[in-house]
């Protein structure tokens, strides 16, 4: 939630490259919040923790639940990896990408997310689990072969040592943020495989899976919701100097005036280096 708010106050958050990192926060938020009660509740009911009975509809309202917000997380991870893959190969063409194909995406993101959230369940519930299961594999593997191979890529990008960038003027920070976005998504994918192996397993193969094994499994899988912005914070230059603003009592905007106003000072050439420093030292305030 900390992540959804700072982009919402601050602006300088509010640029394509962090579009889908908040995309893929806001599945994670909502993962997170409403997906761990409903878990804990069915859990502590097969273990009599309490004697409460589920309502009827409770299994596929979690089911639906679940299934949309963790689809959603793990497309956005799949569209994070081609963003990046894109945006390392073809800079000069990602810099012309417009704000309606970043629209496009996210609502391609929740679109497909909401139709196999709601297949899944209801062919779980008229068919069969194992005529559910089919779709929703063939869905995720294909998502993460698409993560593993943009990965991939810009590994070799990487180790042959010509990594373009989208910002010539900061190529350092291009290049740490296309890491931290890359690692990402591989969290998402090592979250993701156990679930994707475990149900496969239990419901294709009919192998019994004891609950100490699928059990951790979920609780993995849903993890990764609070991992990723954790990474955010830590990783990304832009959501550090937000955070620490928004905790300041100093505000931001006397910072820019007054560096404004020492830019418009004209400057003798003996002073040239005391007049940096003090743009430095405004600048690091």
């Amino acid at each position: 939630m900390l992540t959804v708010v700072l982009f919402a106050v601050d602006r300088r958050l509010r640029k394509r490259s962090l579009f889908l990192v908040i995309n893929m926060a806001f599945a994670d938020l909502m993962l997170g919040t409403l997906v761990p009660p409903m878990f804990v509740y069915v859990v502590g009911f097969e273990y009599q923790f309490w004697s409460a009975g589920l309502p009827m509809y409770f299994s596929a309202l979690r089911r639906i639940v679940y299934t949309f917000f963790s689809q959603a997380s793990l497309t956005s991870a799949a569209f994070i990896s081609c963003e990046r893959f894109y945006a390392t190969y073809w800079p000069h063409k990602y810099r012309r990408l417009s704000l309606r194909a970043y629209r496009i995406v996210i609502c391609l993101i929740w679109v497909v997310s909401l139709v196999f959230g709601a297949i899944f369940p209801a062919l779980k519930l008229f068919i069969s689990s194992k005529h559910a299961i089919y779709p929703w594999m063939v869905y995720a593997l294909i998502v993460i072969f698409i993560i593993c191979g943009c990965n991939i890529g810009i590994w070799r990008k990487f180790q042959h040592g010509g990594v373009a960038t989208q910002q010539p003027c900061r190529p350092s920070q291009s290049k740490r943020l296309t890491k931290t976005l890359m690692f990402v998504s591989t969290l998402a994918l090592l979250s993701w495989l156990p679930l994707i192996i475990s149900i496969s397993l239990k419901l294709v193969y009919h192998v019994q899976i004891p609950s100490l094994w699928y059990y951790p499994v979920v609780v993995l899988n849903i993890s990764s919701s609070f991992v990723n912005p954790v990474l955010y914070a830590l990783r990304i230059p832009e959501f550090t100097e937000a955070l620490v603003l928004c905790c300041s009592k100093r505000s931001a905007a006397p910072i820019i005036t007054a560096t404004k106003r020492h830019r418009k000072i004209r400057i003798e050439p003996g002073q040239l280096q005391l007049a940096f420093e003090q743009e430095v030292m405004d600048a690091k305030l």
